[in-house]
């Protein structure tokens, strides 16, 4: 494999960013709901989805028109500046004792949200596009299931260290040793927004000292990096997909697993343990733990006996898996399924991006990776601001009325697994000629 020190350095520093944003990511819609603000999240979610339709073109056209290490320092100094600096703010205010409940005003901690949120829009396809970019095509499919691996691996450590810093923990736990009972005390204070916040920035600050280590030869003649403006730019992406509409299709249905997901993880996940399950934050953290089980075991399968498997195929079996996971969640308010469904939507989620990214990037040139994908992110955005503000309607909040936010879902993903059956010799069709040793090019 080429420059493996490069993608060590690569998966590390990606890792590490990833573990603090995980949780933040966590916190912040956890925090929401328990103001009882989950409505007003949602307006925000919306809003920050909306922005990110435009910022999606844009960052596309980054991707492609500068350095890939370039781009991945300039953001990780940007994002961790901008969440220190918030970080900073709310130690300040919470050094006041008489303002200690409300240390962050809201639209700090939104600015925070879209941060993050804006830099996963860039920072994913800059991250895919430099790996194809140093790696040879034969071991596409290997290196997205490292990185995979190694970025499902931090989201599950934040995951766990979430359970205890969301809420706290003040307990006696007992352990039980070849027959001897061993008592200790478990105390946790729970952390403010704005300490995790802290550890977040930190994080953003020690992956830039990382990538400036990256060194690196591309792989010859695979990324072009063209002239033109960005309208240009942009237009060959849509050029591209319109040439290409089976690769069109294949990307929307094969994405629609990315879309409820983000929605279902990010919207909707804390008021449907809150208010159908009745349970607390640690549930909501375990899910986590129990979805980025899924996806780490995922990224070694997918390097393993999967990539037997046709494509089309493996993507069909993860947007069924996905749906009916959907439907078992809207029917059922038990701690246990719960779980059980988070495992197998890690599963789909992670198999699902790693088989589609391997499988367009045998069909789309290195060169229009990043402004391709943004035309996707485009498409994933219109259909993710529908469901958010769907799902913001005042009745989803009330009861467990937030399992039939779950049906909905489960009818969205289902119909693409039939438009994709429909599609599957088309598809299989599509890489039949393409050699392992060469990238594709039209």
């Amino acid at each position: 494999m080429r420059n493996k020190k490069a993608l060590l350095i690569l998966f590390l520093a990606n890792g590490i960013s990833g573990f603090a944003q995980g949780i933040t990511m966590l916190s912040i819609p956890w925090y929401f709901t328990g103001q009882n603000q989950y409505s007003l999240f949602l307006v925000f979610y919306a809003l920050v989805t909306l922005g990110s339709l435009f910022w999606g073109l844009y960052a596309g056209a980054l991707v492609d028109g500068f350095n890939r290490k370039d781009v991945f320092l300039g953001t990780n100094f940007i994002e961790g500046l901008i969440i220190l600096s918030i970080a900073s703010l709310g130690f300040k205010e919470f050094a006041s004792p008489e303002i200690r409940d409300h240390a962050l005003p809201t639209a700090l901690i939104v600015m925070v949200f879209a941060t993050t949120f804006f830099g996963y829009i860039i920072h994913y396809p800059n991250l895919y596009a430099f790996a194809q970019e140093i790696s040879d095509p034969r071991d596409y499919t290997k290196v997205t299931s490292y990185i995979e691996i190694v970025g499902q691996s931090t989201v599950m450590a934040s995951a766990a260290l979430g359970v205890f810093l969301l809420d706290g923990v003040d307990s006696i736990e007992t352990i039980n040793f070849l027959g001897f009972h061993y008592n200790f005390e478990l105390k946790i204070n729970k952390w403010e927004l704005h300490e995790i916040f802290l550890m977040d920035g930190i994080t953003y600050i020690i992956s830039f000292v990382m990538i400036i280590f990256i060194k690196y030869e591309p792989v010859k003649n695979l990324a072009q990096f063209d002239e033109g403006d960005l309208k240009d730019r942009l237009k060959s992406g849509y050029d591209f997909l319109k040439k290409n509409q089976l690769v069109t299709i294949f990307g929307i249905c094969s994405y629609s697993i990315f879309i409820v997901l983000l929605v279902e993880r990010i919207g909707l996940l804390s008021k449907y343990v809150n208010n159908n399950l009745q349970e607390s934050a640690a549930v909501f953290s375990y899910s986590e733990i129990f979805y980025t089980l899924g996806s780490l075991i995922m990224g070694y399968l997918a390097a393993g006996f999967l990539s037997k498997i046709p494509i089309p195929k493996s993507i069909i079996i993860f947007v069924f898996l996905t749906s009916a996971g959907f439907f078992l969640s809207s029917f059922t308010d038990a701690s246990i399924v719960f779980y059980f469904v988070s495992f197998i939507f890690g599963l789909a989620n992670a198999g699902s991006r790693i088989f589609r990214i391997s499988y367009l990037f045998m069909l789309v040139p290195n060169e229009l990776t990043g402004r391709v994908n943004s035309m996707f992110n485009v498409i994933t955005t219109v259909f993710r601001l529908a469901f958010i503000l769907t799902f913001s309607i005042p009745f989803f909040s009330k009861g467990s009325n937030i399992t039939f936010a779950y049906g909905a879902l489960g009818l969205f993903t289902f119909a693409t697994g039939i438009v994709l059956i429909i599609l599957y010799k088309r598809l299989l069709a599509l890489t039949e000629n393409i050699s392992e040793a060469e990238p594709a090019h039209h």
